[in-house]
């Protein structure tokens, strides 16, 4: 037994020196190896294919302008172009109060001088992303109660539809040009929604049918990254029960301030400019 006891202390010591432990090259993080491949989903045709959005990206420049400039907006509209701009009703279009025309960022310093030259001083800007065959909302006008909207219909008809509190939007949509690659059909139009979306489809339903849309001011045109557009009333009327009225007047008044006259600001009514730059268009 004493002769034992040695050789069992010599084997438990080998034991306790050895542990459980694997040796150290196999202690290796199970991570180390793993290719991003081997992370992707698999479907029955391999490993899943990453797809990206196709989308137009749109630059929306929002600018503040003296109401009673609007005359002077003439300049600008000289050296922009409407041939590549489409109506339903160029008629309707324009006694609703709309007037649209195309351009290129490679006049961009002109755009900003002339609109400055008519008095008009940024108020924001915004980035859209325009999805394919999606809808995409820029907000423009909010109701917090009932009201009327008159507006000219597509057959030149004079129309009234009443509405709750909601919001007036100008609605974007685009889609592809399978012609001409990196190039998209930008369609426009006014849009009275309500201001709660859900992601529940039923519930989406039901909202699309209180919606209206004012086809009478859509309008659509091609477009490609530098291409714009600018958006004012054709001239000012004084109210904000018509579409034209509701969609460019700004309620009350804005302060304007013009360094180089030397006149202390003013408060004015004021109209809403909106400049719809194209920067990106993806595939």
């Amino acid at each position: 037994m004493r002769r034992l006891l040695p050789i069992l202390v010599l084997a438990w010591w080998l034991l306790a020196a050895s542990g459980c432990k694997s040796p150290p090259e196999e202690q290796e993080n199970v991570w180390e190896q793993a290719q991003i491949g081997d992370l992707a989903p698999v479907t029955k045709d391999g490993p899943a294919k990453v797809k990206f959005m196709a989308a137009a990206h749109m630059d929306v420049h929002i600018l503040d302008l003296p109401a009673d400039k609007v005359d002077e907006l003439d300049k600008l509209w000289e050296v922009l172009s409407a041939k590549p701009v489409r109506m339903n009703s160029y008629n309707a279009f324009t006694q609703n109060g709309f007037r649209v025309k195309f351009g290129h960022t490679d006049n961009w310093l002109q755009i900003e001088s002339l609109l400055a030259e008519a008095g008009a001083q940024r108020a924001a800007t915004t980035s859209l992303i325009l999805a394919e065959n999606e809808a995409t909302d820029l907000p423009v006008a909010h109701f917090s109660h009932d009201r009327r909207i008159s507006f000219t219909n597509s057959n030149l008809s004079q129309e009234v539809v009443n509405v709750g509190p909601g919001a007036l939007v100008l609605r974007l949509t685009c889609e592809p040009m399978p012609w001409a690659r990196g190039v998209r059909k930008v369609i426009a139009y006014p849009s009275y929604t309500l201001p709660v979306t859900s992601a529940i489809n039923e519930l989406e339903l039901r909202i699309q049918k209180h919606e209206f849309p004012f086809a009478s001011a859509a309008f659509a045109t091609q477009m490609e990254p530098g291409d714009l557009l600018v958006l004012a009333p054709d001239q000012y009327v004084n109210e904000r029960v018509s579409l034209g009225g509701l969609f460019f007047n700004r309620p009350g008044t804005c302060m304007f301030f013009n360094a180089a006259t030397r006149k202390p600001p003013q408060r004015k009514p004021a109209v809403r400019v909106l400049v719809l730059v194209c920067t990106h268009v993806r595939s």
